[in-house]
This record gives C-alpha cells, sequence and structure tokens, in this order.
C-alpha cells in the first residue's frame, strides 16, 4: 500500500488544516492528488506540487487501479456523508481494499456509522483525530487513530509522516480515535477557561501587569508551560489587552459532546462543563477572559465566531 516509488495518496478539503496536511505530505514525497469545493484553495495547492481536480470522480480515477488511500478534511457533520456518496458511487468510485481517513472532529457515533455503511463495500474506513493546530498540520501533528487495525498498519507510514516524532498512536476500534480526540477538544475547553479566568482576574488587580511578558515568563519553566501559554503570548505580542478580539466564542461542538457522553455515562466533568458553558455565555456578556479563549483559538487554528454554536 505504501509503496515508497510512488507514495500516491488522494486527498479531500484543502481548508487551514488540509492545505498544511498537503504541503506537509509534498515535502516528504508524497504524490498528493487533492479536491477541494472552492478554487483558490486547488491553485495554492497546485502551485505547491500537488495534482489538483475539479471533482472527486475525476481524482479516483487517475489514482488508478491499484488500492488507493484516500484522506479527508472536509467539514465534519453532513459534508462527511455528501463526500462518502460521492466515493462511493458512479463510474469513478471506492472499491474493495481502498482505504478511506476521516481527519476531522465528526461524531463518533457517526463514525460507526459510517464505518459500517463503507464495510459493507469492502472499503476500510479510519478515524483520526488531528491535534496541533495549523502550525502542527504543516510541520508534524498529533494524530489519534481509531478504525480497522489491519488498515492503520498498512498506511502507518503516511500518517508517521504526518506527525510529530512519537505523536501518533493506534487507540481502537471504529470511532476510538474520534472519541479520544473529543476527550482531547474537552480537556483543551477546561485548560483554555482555567488560562483565561487567571488573566481575568490579574486583570481586575491593583497591578498593571505586562500579558506579554507575563505569558513568556510562564512559558518558561512553569508548571503551567505549554503550547496555549505560547500561543496567548503570540497574541498578546500583536495587541495588548486584546482590542481587536471577539469576545464571542465559537465552537466545534466537541466540548458538548463531551458533556452530553459524561452525562449519558454518569461521569463527572464540572470543569469542562462550566468551560462550555461560559462559550454559550460569550455570546451575551463582554469579557477579557472570553477574548483571550477567542485569541487562542485564532492562534492555533485560525477559528472565529463564526462557527455553528456549538
Amino acid at each position: 500500500m505504501h509503496n515508497e516509488q510512488t507514495k500516491k495518496i488522494g486527498f479531500l478539503g484543502l481548508g487551514n488544516m488540509g492545505k498544511n496536511m498537503v504541503m506537509n505530505l509534498l515535502d516528504h514525497g508524497y504524490e498528493v492528488y487533492a479536491w477541494n469545493r472552492s478554487e483558490q484553495p486547488r491553485i495554492e495547492s497546485a502551485e505547491a506540487g500537488a495534482k489538483v481536480f475539479e471533482s472527486i470522480s475525476d481524482l479516483i480515477a487517475a489514482l488508478g487501479d491499484e488500492p488507493k488511500v484516500i484522506w479527508s478534511m472536509v467539514a465534519a457533520g453532513e459534508p462527511v456523508d455528501l463526500v462518502i456518496d460521492q466515493l462511493i458511487t458512479g463510474e469513478n468510485s471506492l472499491k474493495e481494499g481502498d482505504i478511506l481517513v476521516d481527519g476531522v472532529n465528526s461524531h463518533y457515533k457517526d463514525t460507526l456509522r459510517r464505518s459500517e455503511k463503507l464495510s459493507e463495500l469492502g472499503i476500510k474506513y479510519l478515524d483520526c483525530g488531528v491535534s496541533g493546530g495549523i502550525k502542527g498540520a504543516r510541520s508534524g501533528a498529533c494524530i489519534m487513530v481509531g478504525g480497522d487495525q489491519d488498515a492503520f498498519t498498512q498506511i502507518e507510514p503516511i500518517i508517521k509522516d504526518l506527525s510529530q516524532e512519537n505523536g501518533y498512536g493506534y487507540f481502537g476500534s471504529s470511532g476510538a480515535g474520534h472519541y479520544v480526540k473529543m476527550i482531547h477538544n474537552a480537556i483543551e475547553y477546561g485548560m483554555m477557561q482555567a488560562i483565561a479566568e487567571g488573566i481575568n482576574l490579574l486583570d481586575a488587580s491593583p497591578y498593571q501587569v505586562d500579558y506579554k511578558k507575563l505569558t513568556e515568563v510562564w512559558n518558561h519553566g512553569s508548571i503551567i508551560e505549554s503550547n496555549l501559554i505560547g500561543f496567548l503570548n503570540s497574541a498578546f505580542s500583536e495587541q495588548h489587552n486584546l482590542p481587536d478580539i471577539s469576545s464571542e466564542i465559537g465552537s466545534l461542538g466537541t466540548g458538548k459532546w463531551a458533556v452530553e457522553e459524561s452525562l449519558d455515562r454518569g461521569i463527572s466533568m464540572t470543569s469542562i462543563a462550566n468551560a462550555v458553558a461560559a462559550r454559550y455565555e460569550s455570546r451575551e456578556t463582554d469579557t477579557f477572559a472570553h477574548k483571550i479563549i477567542s485569541a487562542l483559538r485564532e492562534e492555533f487554528g485560525a477559528h472565529n465566531s463564526q462557527e455553528r454554536p456549538n
């Protein structure tokens, strides 16, 4: 499957994450066959060396008859189902033995449904949670994999090339990758909320703290040293007190899903539930804490408040 001479891979979805993952694959010598609905990302990917297509059918045909690997970063939700329908119908379609990877934040129950549908056709389905933001997509991400274990073994070299050293793992049958990523994102919610609340209290204190300097110090040897503190330092380097940042916090839904799952399973998740509630609150109140979380999300993922309100 992982031919060292050709290293062919189909890639669907060239948004902020997808386009940078394509660049990463090209750096590793892959022959990338890419599709995106809108034209500009196709142009940029072609300029970088990818072979781009205006239709998914044409992309599949170009990959030839050998077993195919298609990696999708198409937006979670209904778009994933629409793409799967295109991949399995028509003159050019995926066949038995081909592998489809869903790398976005899909709900694990949707993943189970899709996996069952594809397995009936002999198509192997992997769910991969991808973390690390745009920078990680470009230079090495953290990838959490679930699904058909044989398929994982077949494409492990691809996943390894897309990841930081020791930054990927297989975690179980279908849905496991997306479940683990859901929990990862829920923890992220809580961590960002704690950072935001702490600095919000500093902002109400009698001290005029330089937040750029503070986050730089915190990110050199402190217990809370982290990527998040680094991202916040970058945001404060651009503008003190974040005057141009919206206090309305967007969301992709993973935190909400985790809280719902915790309720279904009778597991306490109070800190994360409060962090999810704070995102709803941000639509009604304007606080410095909310601005900090928005700034963090913009730094690592170029997110904005126009996302669906989950």
